[in-house]
């Protein structure tokens, strides 16, 4: 699912537009992302839901244009990363035995 076509109001004197909702599934996980414009920069945040157990995932990772920065994920699931650049972004997180790739975060 994807909120980007979900109209928003318009916001005057900031660097980054677009928040938008997304939710994805891989295998009994899901993961939920939204990025939130606040002030002068961006916040991704996210969750890893498990259908049946506590979530797994140990750690996400965000690459962006011009390098990456790390969150570890809590014991609920819950993460949050800084944006701090424009453009195409990729979010990965590591379960561990498996990492899961998540391409085209688009930033603007």
């Amino acid at each position: 699912m994807d909120s980007r076509t979900t109209p928003t109001r318009a916001v005057r004197h900031q660097n980054f537009q677009g928040a938008w909702s997304r939710l994805y599934k891989a295998g009994d996980l899901y993961l939920d992302l939204s990025l939130r414009v606040e002030g002068q920069g961006a916040t991704l945040v996210g969750q890893v839901i498990a259908e049946a157990q506590k979530p797994v995932a140990l750690n996400v990772v965000l690459h962006g244009p011009s390098g990456s920065e790390a969150s570890p994920v809590n014991d609920y699931g819950i993460f949050r990363l800084n944006i701090r650049e424009k453009g195409d972004h990729v979010l990965e997180f590591d379960l561990g035995d498996e990492a899961f790739m998540v391409p085209g975060l688009e930033v603007l």
